[in-house]
């Protein structure tokens, strides 16, 4: 399989700029292969642009260190069936996703992760990955306001909703939010093509 990468590139903001020919990836089903495609496909379908194989790794750990956080807020909130845990979780994402250039995660990211040498830092969201932030807190919305009216058995079903999505990014790289907002756009040939075990 041949894809454009990058010799130069530019390891701050949102995306990667690409300047050399191709290359050759081995077909071989090999789990370092496999992984890089996983997280190739996982960054093209948050928006990003095609990403250099020297960076691809970094960018794809900065990415996800998002997911991470949402998903040990999900196991908290689960654990303690508590609304208000849901409710802030919420309001974070849906402020991330209306303004990208305050992204909390990001700048938590930034000024921690982010501040070691060589490290990817991440700039505004773009468009994909804003629309799995509002997704994410709507479902985080309705579990808090269901567990808040006691309707348990509701609750109960979109929290494993929500964990499975959360745990599908971190161990499979997939994202059902991004997913879900390429096929409302009606692109779903580039969808299928960003799945994780999908090689272009």
């Amino acid at each position: 399989m041949k894809y454009a990468v990058k010799e130069s590139e530019m390891v701050v903001g949102s995306q990667v700029a690409s300047q050399l020919g191709t290359t050759e990836t081995s077909t071989s089903l090999m789990p370092t292969a496999r992984r890089d495609v996983m997280m190739r496909n996982f960054i093209l379908q948050q928006g990003f642009a095609d990403p250099a194989p020297a960076v691809r790794q970094r960018q794809y750990a900065a990415l996800t260190f998002q997911p991470r956080v949402v998903l040990v807020s999900v196991i908290a909130g689960i654990l303690f069936q508590s609304p208000a845990v849901f409710a802030a979780l919420c309001a974070v994402l849906w402020l991330s996703a209306l303004y990208p250039k305050r992204n909390l995660f990001s700048a938590l990211y930034n000024r921690t992760i982010g501040r070691r040498r060589g490290a990817f830092r991440l700039g505004p969201a773009p468009p994909p990955r804003r629309g799995a932030e509002t997704m994410a807190g709507a479902f985080a919305l309705a579990i808090a306001l269901l567990v808040l009216a006691g309707f348990d058995l509701p609750a109960y079903v979109l929290e494993a909703i929500f964990l499975a999505a959360s745990l599908a990014v971190e161990l499979a790289g997939f994202c059902f939010g991004t997913f879900a907002y390429h096929l409302r756009r009606g692109n779903v040939k580039f969808a299928l093509r960003t799945l994780p075990w999908a090689r272009n």
